[in-house]
């Protein structure tokens, strides 16, 4: 068999439907399988995003909590200040 009959096969398999068929099925389980692989990592690091936004909400609303009573703290100091200096006006 010489180069030119089988280049004149792999012609015809190549133009043949079947052939074209099993490459876009293989195509179609290739990618739904990697998507599929994606998908799972996408979600994974979705979970611990969450769960690192979650630890940052618990942490800023200790922050709050501690800002209020920080402020509360200042309040009570200057009006204990001001009446004193009203004493001392006196």
């Amino acid at each position: 068999m010489d180069i030119v009959s089988t280049v004149m096969a792999a012609s015809q398999v190549a133009n043949s439907q079947v052939v074209w068929s099993i490459f876009c099925i293989g195509l179609a389980v290739y990618v739904l399988k990697h998507s599929n692989k994606r998908e799972e990592r996408l979600l994974n690091n979705l979970d611990e995003l969450t769960k690192a936004q979650s630890e940052q909400a618990i942490a800023m609303q200790s922050i709050s909590e501690n800002l209020t009573s920080l402020k509360g703290r200042m309040d009570r100091m200057e009006k204990h200040t001001y009446k004193k200096n009203e004493k001392d006006d006196e």
